[in-house]
């Protein structure tokens, strides 16, 4: 890797621009030093707010037009969108496997292969979600096999 620093006092934020032939180990170190990414989340769920460590959500999911974590205490109403999830969680222990589902990889207690060509990922908790065909060969990859 080759890294070019150029201090400049008068630029008012910092950037930091990668140029690469793809995504590799490298890459996605690097954006794992994102600040934006989200160690912390805010839930509510009817009238209580918490504040949700990031590493502790099994699985975000939509429900109704809304996004939710799972957590070991329940579902929480987040306000973060899908899209925003999977892009700053990329470089992180989460999978997107459906259109309306991300699950954290490090909560799998396992994976059902028995039907034909798709995955039923089982979660520590008891809740089960789909692999998208969409979505199968990437979610492969993140597993490694």
């Amino acid at each position: 890797m080759k890294l070019t620093l150029t201090i400049d006092p008068t630029v008012t934020e910092t950037t930091v621009t990668i140029i690469a032939p793809k995504v590799n180990s490298e890459v996605r170190a690097i954006q794992a030093l994102e600040t934006d990414s989200p160690g912390r989340i805010i839930g509510t769920r009817g009238s209580d707010a918490t504040v949700l460590d990031v590493r502790k959500v099994l699985a975000f999911f939509t429900k109704n037009k809304a996004v939710y974590a799972r957590t070991a205490n329940g579902d929480w109403r987040i306000k973060q969108r899908m899209y925003e999830l999977e892009s700053s969680l990329a470089a992180s222990d989460f999978a997107r496997i459906s259109q309306s589902e991300i699950v954290n990889i490090s909560a799998i207690e396992n994976l059902d292969l028995s039907l034909t060509g798709t995955i039923t990922v089982h979660l520590k908790d008891g809740s089960k979600f789909f692999v998208a065909r969409r979505h199968l060969s990437t979610f492969k990859k993140k597993l490694g096999f």
